[in-house]
């Protein structure tokens, strides 16, 4: 007979052991056989006898049950066995134990009141659950005496704790080492730059701490018992960068001519004065403007063919007057966008270039600010969150004014000669630009509002000679800019931006011409961007833009013999609607890794006065990796825009004025010379027609003979090759060589041939450098070299004797030139780094070794006797910057 035993749990369990009695087992099936009905105890032919049961499946012991222990027998530590003859039923319950082997009357009543409450799955005979009986020996085995619990590591208390930030920004540093070398503790900084440490000796402790970024910081601190001591420190970045204003990510290349530098980049180039936005007039296919008017020239195209937006909305100008500062502080640019020509469907209305400056939300953690002070102007800027506990959002504010109507009448007045005419000048500007940013879930909500006011007040009397004159100027624009950005859970990004605005330009010249153009400004931009597939990616969106200009113009009358009384003035008053409403649709397909291409479509409808003009504007750009270090790009696209509000002004212009269009193309390559040295390499050719011009004839309007004034027969071209040499902003260098070649031509009907349009310099060359040298210093230089602009050449005068004047003799257009311009900058500037703030004064001069750089001639009233007009001579600027 088997014996199975399971030693009970904490008693050293006997394992119940399901052993089947075979003998009993086979007794008991004969005997339910034999006393069966109808069954028969084995053949009466002789035949072979019917099989015995037999057991297919044991009972296997599902619930164990623990005896109790006898009290007087575990006191004893006294262990016993008992075993037993079970019966277990065809459900496997226990029905019946018999003690075979004692081990007394307290073990066996315990051990049996346990086994009656053991459960079994059902034992099998032939497959079909059968009641059984079996043996089980019951093990009574003392517990151990319990181990005593492990001793609490008792954990020593944070004593030496705080925050490691960045010299002169208060930046949390992260990952940086904190070492008590006497001690052998070390800790490492979160993200906020926060770090603790338990269990520091008490005493003067030595701390290290270092940060690969960084310089290595040294102090020596008191750690007191029973205290906590707090150590907050400021480390030095090893390499200083300044005051970063700029911050442009690594996107997605997908424009044949993108320009976009980095943050250092566009705050210390020479002749900028910190002006991010003025380092635009040193990049490829930008030709330099005449003396200081800050006109934007691209590719030979006229001003007004390129378009400036600040986030996506339009605005009338970038810089201040006389070539000043831009109208957005520094510090408020998120990125800038430069699009010399053929430029992706999410833009239009240019037929030459597109300039879109990002503004930056504002994420501080804590109140920041900067000031910034220099000859011309003071400025400021501050950003803080609303609430350091709940979600308030954040909010940015910045604004400037010049200085230059304190500073120049007394100037003027200091040098004018005795007797002379006494001029008053009165030219100021200011600019201001406030964000509020709030996050609330998936949702991102804006705000920004952002003008410019520009305004000149000229006299001049005093002398018999001069007769009085005055000169009052006003340009300003004001725009207010709502916008919502969401990520949905399918992958899109959508966003809304709608924005009002206003603006205004008026003059006054003596009390007898007036003039006032008011324009009340509405756009409306709005886009859906997804990942459709990998590879494929899909941008979709709406532009609308609507501009109703009002026009009013003050001329004095001309007198007549018989007039009695001084006549009348001449008064225009006209409005003049324009209104654009624009969708576009670009994909991004890449087929294969090492190509790109990427369609669009814009399809734009303009709302003239003379009526509705629809415009389809495809596009297409194509970017391919030919390996690791060249990639070969080329585009081509259909560009329009509206004419200008006086050309299409029913009184002074003509209404029946089309598109002017532009056909571009581009095309070719990026060759990254060393990890640092990318060349950029392309060509342009782009024809223009419809342009805008002048005209000398006559049209039937309203059966009326009328001048024309202006129409649609204008054509030119413009082609030639950029290149761009550029150092990366490394540690302590950067720097490129930025050459465009170029030819810019329009037809002149009246010599009936291509002449050089007003802006054509065929050689524009600009090499940009700045190093950091130690203890804060950066030296920086910029040279410029451009061919003159086109002149047509006087060669006499001569008189009309009916006006009594002189009107001069010109020759052939644009068939001289004028003299090559030619200027070194350079800038010094000084970093001083404190432990809460920074501190930075630059001296930034222009035109160094002072060319004379002739702008224009000037005649005398009979075209005699000319002289040169000096461009700007040896300019020293000083400011000075602090940072909080």
């Amino acid at each position: 007979m088997l014996i199975h035993s399971r030693r009970p749990g904490s008693f050293e369990r006997g394992r119940a052991a399901c052993v089947l009695l075979l003998a009993c087992t086979l007794l008991a099936g004969s005997a339910s056989a034999y006393e069966g009905a109808g069954l028969q105890r084995g053949p009466t032919d002789g035949g072979v006898p019917p099989p015995a049961p037999q057991l297919t499946k044991a009972p296997e012991l599902l619930r164990f049950v623990e005896a109790t222990y006898p009290p007087e027998a575990l006191a004893r530590n006294e262990s016993a066995e008992v075993a037993f003859f079970i019966d277990i039923d065809e459900t496997g319950k226990v029905i019946q134990a018999e003690v075979t082997r004692s081990a007394g009357p307290e073990f066996d009543a315990a051990a049996r009141e346990a086994v009656l409450q053991l459960e079994f799955s059902p034992a099998e005979v032939d497959h079909k659950p059968a009641p059984v009986r079996i043996e089980y020996v019951y093990h009574f085995v003392p517990k151990p005496p319990p181990e005593p619990p492990p001793e609490a590591v008792v954990e020593k208390p944070i004593n030496f704790r705080g925050r490691v930030l960045q010299r002169g920004t208060r930046d949390p540093v992260a990952n940086a080492t904190v070492f008590l070398p006497e001690q052998g503790l070390t800790a490492e900084t979160g993200e906020d730059g926060s770090f603790e440490i338990r269990g520091v000796t008490p005493g003067r402790i030595k701390v290290e701490i270092s940060e690969p970024g960084h310089k290595k910081f040294y102090t020596i601190e008191e750690v007191r018992e029973g205290e906590v001591t707090d150590l907050t420190a400021y480390i030095w970045k090893k390499i200083e960068n300044g005051f970063e204003t700029v911050v442009v990510g690594a996107r997605e290349k997908k424009e044949v001519a993108r320009r976009t530098l980095q943050k250092q980049e566009v705050q210390s180039v020479p002749g900028t004065f910190g002006d991010p936005l003025r380092v635009l007039q040193n990049m490829p296919g930008m030709a330099r403007a005449p003396y200081i008017s800050g006109a934007l020239l691209v590719r030979g195209a006229q001003p007004q063919d390129t378009q400036v937006m600040i986030d996506g909305v339009p605005i009338p100008l970038l810089y201040h007057f006389a070539g000043g500062p831009s109208v957005v502080n520094a510090s408020f640019i998120d990125r800038i966008d430069f699009f010399p020509g053929a430029y992706g469907a999410k833009y239009g209305r240019a037929i030459a270039g597109i300039v879109d400056v990002g503004t930056r939300p504002p994420e501080p953690k804590r109140l920041h600010g900067q000031v910034d002070i220099d000859l011309l102007d003071s400025g400021f800027y501050v950003e803080s969150p609303l609430s350091t506990k709940k979600n308030y959002g954040s909010l940015a504010l910045s604004a400037r004014r010049s200085y230059i109507d304190v500073l120049l009448p007394p100037i003027l007045e200091a040098v004018r000669e005795p007797g002379a005419a006494s001029t008053v000048a009165s030219p100021y500007y200011w600019d201001y630009q406030a964000r509020y940013d709030l996050k609330l879930g998936k949702d991102q909500l804006g705000f920004v509002a952002f003008g410019s006011s520009d305004l000149l007040e000229l006299s001049q009397s005093g002398s018999e000679e001069t007769q009085p004159f005055s000169l009052d100027t006003l340009q300003a624009f004001h725009r207010f800019r709502f916008s919502w950005d969401r990520r949905t859970d399918s992958g899109w990004r959508v966003g809304l931006a709608p924005t009002v605005g206003l603006t205004i330009f008026n003059f006054r010249i003596g009390d007898q011409f007036k003039g006032d153009i008011t324009s009340r400004d509405v756009n409306v931009r709005g886009s859906a961007e997804k990942e459709l597939i990998k590879g494929l990616t899909f941008e979709t969106g709406i532009d609308l833009n609507a501009n109703y200009y009002s026009i009013g113009f003050e001329f004095p009358g001309v007198a007549r013999p018989e007039d009695t009384e001084p006549p009348a003035p001449l008064v225009i008053d006209q409005d003049v609607n324009i209104s654009t409403y624009a969708a576009y649709a670009e994909a991004v397909w890449s087929p294969i890794e090492a190509l790109k291409i990427v369609p669009g479509v814009r399809f734009e409808g303009y709302q003239l006065p003379g009526g509705f003009r629809p415009s389809l504007e495809p596009r297409l750009a194509t970017r391919y990796a030919v390996n690791d270090v060249l990639t070969a790009k080329a585009a081509v696209g259909l560009f329009r825009q509206a004419p200008q509000p006086g050309e299409i002004a029913p009184t002074f212009g003509n209404t029946e004025l089309g598109l002017l269009r532009s056909r571009q193309t581009a095309g070719g390559i990026e060759w990254k010379l060393t990890d640092a040295v990318l060349l950029d390499l392309q060509g342009f050719y782009n024809w223009r027609d419809q342009l805008v011009v002048e005209s000398e004839d006559f049209v039937e309007r309203d059966g009326k003979r009328e001048p024309e004034v202006y129409n649609n027969d204008g054509r030119g071209r413009a082609y030639g090759v950029e290149v761009l040499l550029k150092h990366e902003l490394t540690e302590r260098f950067y720097g490129w060589v930025a050459y465009t070649l170029s030819r810019s031509v329009q037809f002149d009907e009246d010599v009936e041939a291509f002449v050089p349009v007003e802006f054509d310099q065929s050689h524009i060359l600009t090499v940009v450098g700045s190093y950091k040298l130690a203890n804060g210093w950066e030296l920086g230089a910029r040279f410029r070299l451009t061919s003159g602009r086109p002149e047509t050449p006087i060669t006499g005068g001569t008189f009309n004797a009916d006006t009594g004047r002189f009107f001069p003799l010109e020759g052939a257009p644009g068939s001289a030139r004028g003299a090559t311009f030619h200027q070194l900058d350079l800038r010094a500037e000084r970093l001083w780094t404190f432990e809460r703030w920074r501190l930075s004064a630059y001296l930034d001069i222009q035109n160094v070794y002072n060319a004379s750089n002739p702008e224009a001639t000037l005649w005398d009233y009979r075209y005699r006797e000319n002289a040169p007009l000096r461009g700007l001579p040896f300019l020293p600027t000083f400011g000075v910057k602090g940072e909080f």
